[in-house]
């Protein structure tokens, strides 16, 4: 259902139906008859009209565990260091907070964090609200302050985004909490989807003449849930690579053949084969961690080293520092007069295509809107405890991904179709910033985005299609990497 195509009211009809169906889905009924039809109806939009099939519960003498009751419930959003603005993760948890205030009928109360020590009195403050019923805390980084807070206050629901608070419970106290949901991301295979992307990328624009040996990745600090990027992106380079063998039986120009990455045992034609039958794409990946995800300076200067050196496109793995890597782009279009890409960059966690259209071929989204926002409707309908126990705890997003019946997916790579909402964040950062953020008019991006995308032969597109496909199937396995010893091993492997 579109939601734009909608008057308000018979938006927040459709989304309180949507809330009881999704109770249902997963097997959590409510006491009492429950009867589900399919309902058509038309509605106007812009002058034209549009069909909208919903699915309406009708129920008979039923006792509802915990109503539905606008303005009842306040979820409180705890950020990172930074807060709003940063145009990636704190934004996109404010998001999910925002749609959950509109679709829900909760109360958001933002809590923002200017350092580390601001942790534990965030959380304290918002646990001491009578009124707030869910906490939520945004980044790895809060996992100990969250295991502190919630085992204060066993009575209230807390969230943390890509924690590991769990792990930590369970380590001091040998079980989980009750009321604690660490909630984490598939983020290997959203990045395996964008390192194919940014290999193929290079193989077609070598095939037209051009220099491009590597694709680059910037990293924050460096933590098992970069590890995650990290592997799954130079796998995916990798897969591309071999891909493109299977597709045109050759391999792709100079990215394959060239001797700069290596020599010496186990290097054979180009690629590295430490066993036999095994053989892979090493070294085709340029990386740094910083060791900040603040410091927009420092990602400047990591990626400007890997546009000097011919890096196709470098993947933004670390938040504001995005920005950074823009700027070193942008550099590179002025002096060479440049409109589009290559070199291109690769955004993280929103949709960033819009900061320089032309220029950043993709996002690897990976929705921590979502993540808040399903925190919040658990708790709205009374089933976060529940899903705790069920889980042990940890709730996993990205692709392919289920609570009971309940699609509950949280990666994916950026699409035309959702550019428009992520556009919105750059005009909501200018009002709060009251600077400009948007580089042109919404329509301009459209445009520009646009003409990017079809200027790639489709056979790129096609190949992320089929990977994500394989994803989903079971048929590719993503090496999810989370321990020193894994990620050294696959730095062996792949660089």
């Amino acid at each position: 259902m579109n939601r734009k195509a909608l008057t308000r009211t018979e938006s927040i009809l459709a989304v309180l139906l949507v809330v009881a169906i999704i109770a249902g889905a997963v097997g959590w009924t409510q006491p009492g008859q429950r009867i589900v039809e399919t309902v058509t109806s038309t509605v106007t939009v812009g002058g034209s009209a549009q069909t909208i099939t919903t699915t309406r519960v009708v129920t008979s003498t039923v006792t509802v565990e915990r109503p539905i009751s606008p303005g009842a419930i306040k979820i409180a959003v705890v950020s990172d260091i930074g807060g709003r603005g940063d145009l990636s993760f704190n934004d996109m948890a404010f998001k999910g907070g925002d749609e959950a205030e509109k679709d829900l009928g909760v109360q958001m109360v933002e809590l923002i964090s200017k350092t580390e020590a601001d942790y534990v009195p965030n959380l304290e403050t918002a646990a001491r609200d009578p009124d707030v019923k869910l906490i939520v805390g945004v980044g790895f980084l809060l996992s100990e302050a969250l295991l502190e807070v919630a085992a204060k206050y066993p009575d209230k629901n807390f969230a943390g985004i890509d924690t590991f608070t769990q792990a930590l419970a369970v380590q001091k106290t040998g079980k989980p909490l009750p009321n604690m949901l660490d909630i984490v991301y598939e983020e290997h295979k959203g990045s395996a989807m964008v390192g194919a992307l940014g290999c193929l990328l290079a193989a077609h624009y070598n095939e037209l003449g051009g220099n491009y040996p590597y694709i680059g990745g910037v990293f924050g600090i460096e933590i098992p849930v970069l590890w995650k990027f990290e592997i799954g992106y130079k796998w995916g380079c990798d897969w591309g690579l071999k891909w493109y063998e299977q597709r045109f039986g050759k391999r792709a120009p100079l990215i394959g053949e060239d001797g700069r990455y290596g020599s010496g045992p186990n290097w054979r034609d180009g690629l590295y084969c430490p066993q036999a039958g095994q053989c892979w794409y090493k070294g085709r990946v340029l990386w740094t961690y910083t060791g900040t995800f603040s410091d927009i300076t420092k990602g400047y200067a990591a990626a400007k080293s890997m546009y000097e050196q011919q890096a196709i496109a470098v993947y933004n793995i670390a938040g504001p520092l995005g920005l950074g890597i823009n700027q070193a782009v942008q550099e590179i279009a002025t002096e060479k007069r440049l409109t589009s890409g290559p070199p291109y960059w690769i955004g993280v966690d929103a949709n960033q295509d819009w900061i320089n259209p032309g220029f950043v071929i993709a996002s690897m989204m990976k929705r921590v809107d979502r993540g808040v926002y399903y925190a919040a409707l658990l708790t709205v309908i009374g089933k976060f405890k529940e899903v705790v126990a069920d889980t042990n705890g940890v709730l996993v997003l990205g692709i392919g991904t289920k609570v009971g019946n309940l699609a509950m997916e949280g990666i994916s790579v950026s699409t035309l179709a959702d550019l428009d909402e992520f556009i919105k964040m750059g005009v909501d950062a200018e009002k709060l910033t009251g600077k400009k953020v948007l580089p042109m008019s919404p329509e301009e991006i459209r445009q520009k985005v646009t003409e990017m995308r079809q200027n790639l032969p489709s056979w790129i597109w096609d190949a992320l299609t089929e990977l994500e496909s394989k994803i989903r199937s079971g048929q590719a396995q993503v090496p999810m990497v989370l321990t020193k010893e894994e990620v050294d091993r696959w730095r062996e492997l792949l660089g």
